[in-house]
């Protein structure tokens, strides 16, 4: 099994350059940077492709120019996709691919596969308040969507499915995407076997055993934004219509009382709307 790393950069720490070069000596794959300034002077970094965008062109549009590489210059099956600043183990890549693989020999029709998911911080599980988890085998939890770092994925798929949806930029996107496969048939979930360190939104805040995941301020735009544009999708699931319509209807009221830079996040949440309401998908 060949695969393929596609790894996206905005803003890098020197911490998260350091792993990239030590990853990239031991997989191929395409590194593609939204950043404004490039992040390195070569364009071969170990054995990876280096691909400098110039600006923050989305984290869709950049893993779609690093798809469209990866099937072009490299003879893999799979893509492993991963954010700058995740942390996973050596031999990640191998073990991923390996379960994808096992599962598809039992039957199932795997679309995107991907790790548990643990806090940087505090190396607990990210927990879903909404969805339990369902086993399907020992080392398959079904999910209705997963988020992209450390998700493996079969080149053949995007064939079929599709790429990544450019006009949502950032939000969203992986869920649509595994949406978008379960219309063909396809379910995606995690798998117990691996884990990677991540960290999700800005910063948290604990009210009783809840988290909520802040996110910077202009990120609730395309939060907002997006949700509108894709309840009107009818392969949408309901029940993300349902749970997140409730989530964002309280966010927008009680954000800017009582969450710091909450009335800045308000104002994104308006234009959001706004823009959501007109279909405007002007990025």
């Amino acid at each position: 099994m060949k695969t393929a790393l596609v790894i996206v950069l905005f803003h890098p720490t020197a911490d998260d350059l350091r792993q990239l070069r030590r990853v990239s000596q031991r997989y191929e794959g395409v590194i593609v940077d939204n950043s404004e300034t490039r992040s390195f002077d070569e364009e071969e970094v170990g054995l990876m492709h280096y691909i400098p965008l110039h600006k923050n062109a989305g984290i869709a549009h950049a893993q779609n120019v690093g798809i469209q590489h990866a099937m072009k210059h490299f003879e893999s099956d799979y893509i492993v996709f991963m954010d700058q600043d995740s942390r996973w183990q050596d031999d990640y890549v191998e073990r991923i691919t390996q379960t994808y693989a096992s599962l598809l020999q039992k039957g199932i029709r795997l679309s995107a596969l991907g790790p548990t998911v643990l806090r940087r911080e505090g190396g607990e599980e990210y927990q879903s308040v909404i969805h339990k988890k369902q086993f399907v085998t020992d080392d398959f939890i079904l999910r209705p969507h997963i988020i992209a770092s450390g998700c493996c994925i079969r080149k053949e798929l995007f064939l079929e499915v599709g790429t990544f949806e450019d006009d949502l930029f950032i939000d969203f996107v992986d869920d649509e995407w595994c949406w978008r496969a379960k219309t063909k048939g396809y379910v995606c979930g995690i798998t117990p076997q691996v884990s990677i360190d991540h960290k999700i939104g800005q910063k948290e805040l604990h009210i009783g055993k809840y988290v909520i995941i802040l996110s910077a301020p202009f990120r609730y735009y395309y939060l907002y934004r997006n949700y509108l544009l894709l309840s009107r999708r009818s392969y949408v699931p309901l029940q993300w219509k349902l749970s997140y319509g409730v989530k964002f209807f309280a966010r927008f009221f009680y954000f800017p009382l009582f969450i710091d830079n909450g009335r800045e996040c308000w104002k994104y949440m308006w234009r959001g709307i706004k823009d959501g309401i007109r279909n405007n998908i002007a990025k």
